[in-house]
């Protein structure tokens, strides 16, 4: 299960981003750490369950963590207190909300809200990288010349911060990037910016770049249609013009932002929704099930999702001749009906 952080200047509206993710939960603790975990909505799913009746539907699931209002200076004030931003670190994105309303007589502006929540990030990194660069450089002048290497990256990644230059743009290859993770910086997480608009909307800024993609959403309409019953909200939305409820919006987001897919499986004990990076093969996908599936693996019975519906089962499309099978190499996409066939 992938976790998104959600981080904020004050009145910038994530805490009413959270409850529209709860979908009308409300919030305990409004401004302080908040977690949460939420079912991906899936038609496809809900096609497939309706086909097969199983005992039980299983969903992919995000979890989102609320975290304590990020302010000016919260990177500064950090090296004086707790971690401001612990609750986000291990998180596998960040979701910045930036207000993009009028508030309190006080116009909008997006784009310089943006850098200074993504100045807290660099901030807060270029502490951390500091602070082991100078533990690293005591080790090196007494000898310790394994972490050279470090030391040089490091030392790259302290120019660009001072750069005000996000780690996400610097090109990290693959040893580098898993060098840094443990050093949890935010700055090189994927980033989702959701534009807080009120009803009347207008064009979203620009909140693209290496790592990075946004969405405009009216979160306290989207509040105020999610406090409806379950089964006045589509129409509602229609009557306002609202082509997507913000839950969908942003799960949908942060999967293209994680470079997410699903792949299903499917009979009558259950159907489930499973996740894995696009890219990924059969025999990852084997292994998100189960380990002993990947360590067996022989061959994936594979089928889209939309033709199993339109054969009606199983049965049906291997009458058809729509069934293959595939190897442990095959690129799982996007939607696929998987059933692996392994050696116990």
């Amino acid at each position: 299960m992938k976790r998104a952080g959600i981080l904020g200047l004050p009145r910038a509206g994530k805490t009413t981003l959270f409850e529209i993710l709860m979908q009308g939960a409300g919030s305990a603790n409004p401004g302080r750490e908040q977690v949460g975990v939420v079912r991906v909505p899936d038609a496809r799913l809900d096609g497939l369950a309706a086909l097969y009746q199983p005992k039980k539907t299983t969903y992919a699931t995000i979890q989102f963590v609320d975290s304590a209002a990020a302010g000016h200076g919260s990177a500064r004030a950090q090296a004086k207190g707790p971690d401001l931003f612990g609750s986000v670190r291990q998180c596998d994105a960040l979701v910045l909300v930036v207000r993009d309303f009028q508030a309190a007589g006080e116009a909008p502006d997006a784009a310089r809200d943006l850098r200074s929540l993504e100045a807290e990030l660099i901030l807060n990194d270029l502490a951390i990288v500091e602070a082991r660069m100078d533990k690293v450089a005591k080790e090196l002048r007494i000898g310790k010349k394994q972490n050279q290497a470090e030391h040089e990256l490091l030392a790259r990644c302290k120019s660009a911060l001072e750069s005000e230059r996000p780690l996400s743009e610097c090109g990290f290859d693959a040893e580098q990037t898993r060098l840094l993770r443990g050093f949890q910086l935010l700055s090189l997480k994927p980033r989702l910016v959701v534009y807080n608009q009120d009803a009347a909307g207008r064009p979203r800024p620009d909140g693209t770049g290496a790592e990075v993609r946004s969405v405009a959403l009216p979160a306290e309409l989207e509040r105020e249609i999610v406090a409806l019953p379950a089964g006045e909200r589509e129409a509602f939305r229609l009557e306002l013009g609202v082509r997507e409820d913000g839950l969908s919006l942003v799960i949908r987001a942060c999967y293209e932002l994680l470079g997410l897919i699903s792949f299903f499986t499917v009979g009558a004990d259950e159907c489930r929704a499973w996740e894995i990076r696009r890219g990924e093969t059969a025999v990852d996908a084997a292994g998100e099930i189960h380990t002993d599936l990947a360590r067996g693996f022989i061959r994936a019975e594979v089928i889209e999702w939309d033709r199993l519906l339109e054969a009606g089962g199983h049965p049906k499309a291997r009458e058809r001749g729509w069934l293959r099978l595939e190897g442990r190499e095959y690129d799982v996409k996007d939607g696929d009906c998987l059933e692996i066939r392994f050696n116990k």
